[in-house]
């Protein structure tokens, strides 16, 4: 049994790479936004302000505002209600660690997703992928040594948590994909988002400075961007070959560590990464050998069974007897 190909796999390979830059972008910001904000404020400013950008490429869209009109409302609204409760993990653990250290503990989502995928979305994962995603997550274990003797167990957990729901949301996306558009799917995310943290508001609200209110603003830009990106990648490619391009983040996110919060990264860092970017590409060439196999498979197959007569011109009359011309 083969694998689920990938269509068109450069152009998801750009999809995602940006998806990751901007969600690197999106995770300086909320760490920095956290210092001063509880996290549901945080959430709240990422997913309105979210609504822009994705609104902005609705109208351009040829279809426009019709692309608002959805064949599946319930799948919207448990999108919301699970990206919602993973999104509030996952900004938890960005507060709690120092970003390399949480962005390394997302990792633990393309293994989940890639055997969730197998049973809830029926793909084909070959031994291929399983030994890339594999490499993959041992690179991202040489880069997370935990920072601190002490191991912040609560920090950690949450990570995991966030992981784990993260790739249920991933899992979601996928099958809303098959029937919603990608520019549908983040604007009733980002809506359903900003009506559910909106409620705690009221008890967790404190006025943002101008610094803070930058910081607000860049978390909700950048998160929407890369929402767009991530969502249309899930849509067009199965979710075992767009979730390892993930464990670029880490990369980022060493970089951003490094430059904002003075966190020289070591050898292991170097090496990992190394063996990230080696998996990725080398799970990239797979799709790109196997879509060209296709091509040719259906190429020799037009070549060995040439059209018949009847295939060119059409079944013949039934009281005469002759070709229609």
């Amino acid at each position: 049994m083969g694998e689920t190909p990938v269509i068109n796999p450069m152009r998801v390979f750009g999809l995602a790479t940006a998806a990751v830059v901007l969600f690197s972008c999106m995770n300086v910001f909320l760490k920095l936004a956290s210092e001063h904000h509880a996290i549901v404020e945080v959430m709240f400013f990422r997913n309105a302000l979210a609504i822009f950008p994705v609104l902005m490429l609705i109208q351009a869209h040829p279809e426009g505002f019709g692309l608002l009109k959805t064949k599946n409302p319930l799948g919207h609204l448990l999108r919301g209600g699970v990206g919602t409760f993973s999104m509030s993990f996952v900004f938890w653990s960005f507060a709690l660690l120092p970003m390399a250290d949480a962005t390394s503990l997302q990792f633990a989502m393309p293994l989940i997703l890639t055997a969730l995928s197998v049973p809830f979305l029926k793909e084909r994962v070959g031994k291929y992928r399983w030994g890339a995603v594999a490499v993959g997550f041992i690179g991202v274990l040489c880069i997370a040594a935990p920072s601190g003797a002490v191991p912040n167990w609560l920090g950690i957990g949450v990570a995991l948590v966030g992981a784990f729901t993260t790739a249920c949301t991933m899992l979601i996306i996928r099958k809303l994909g098959r029937t919603e558009h990608a520019l549908t799917i983040v604007f009733y995310f980002s809506l359903f988002g900003t009506l559910i943290t909106a409620c705690f508001l009221p008890w967790y609200w404190t006025p943002p400075s101008f610094e803070s209110f930058v910081y607000l603003v860049m978390t909700g830009l950048t998160g929407g961007a890369a929402q767009v990106f991530l969502t249309k990648s899930y849509a067009e490619a199965p979710a075992a070959y767009v979730s390892p391009f993930s464990y670029l983040a880490i990369i980022f996110g060493t970089f951003f560590g490094w430059v904002i919060w003075d966190d020289v990264p070591g050898w292991n860092v170097f090496a990992g990464s190394l063996i990230v970017i080696l998996s990725g590409l080398f799970i990239l060439y797979r799709e790109t050998v196997l879509k060209k196999h296709l091509v040719q498979d259906a190429v020799l197959d037009m070549v060995e069974t040439p059209p018949t007569e009847a295939d060119e011109y059409g079944p013949a009359d039934e009281t005469t007897g002759q070709k229609p011309l």
